[in-house]
């Protein structure tokens, strides 16, 4: 680890809980989160250990796999311009809620009012999905209608039935 990435990661509130928890500690959750937010723009992973001050292969291994625990755990969301908080981007992270009629809502995690999915963007989730979704507008009774931007876990693993 360089001096450069050692000062980088000091300014970090969480690095001794990090130091504690790895051998090699990279900059916490928390940290990447608010480094992202203070850039303003989405940043590549390379750019990010850039940022952060992660030269070694071995550090930039330990960003890679921290990045995608947070994109798994919703928030963060990787476009083909780079990483950004979910926070950012006006997206909303929740669980879908299928209707038998084929629309379905989205029950933010943050609490709120549910987002209407409708019947088109509910062909790519089933019900109980975690998911991250972007408001697109709202209906005329000035409800809010989404569309998925990314599926975040499985509610279904196995799917039973017949294709026709």
């Amino acid at each position: 680890m360089t001096k450069k990435s050692k000062a980088k990661i000091s300014k970090d509130p969480q690095a001794e809980r990090e130091a504690e928890k790895y051998e090699r500690p990279i900059p916490s959750r928390e940290f990447i989160l608010e480094s992202l937010a203070e850039e303003g723009r989405m940043l590549n992973r390379t750019q990010l250990a850039e940022l952060l001050g992660l030269d070694s292969e071995e550090d930039q291994e330990s960003l890679r796999r921290r990045l995608r625990a947070m994109e798994r755990d919703g928030q963060i969301i990787y476009t083909r311009r780079g990483f950004a908080p979910v926070d950012k981007l006006n997206l909303v992270r929740g669980r879908v809620i299928g209707h038998p009629d084929g629309f379905g809502f989205l029950q933010p995690d943050e609490g709120g009012d549910d987002l209407f999915l409708s019947a088109r963007q509910m062909m790519g989730v089933m019900h109980g999905d975690r998911v991250v979704a972007r408001i697109t507008g709202y209906d005329r009774r000035g409800r809010p209608e989404g569309t998925i931007a990314e599926v975040l876990e499985r509610a279904h693993h196995t799917l039973v039935g017949r294709y026709y």
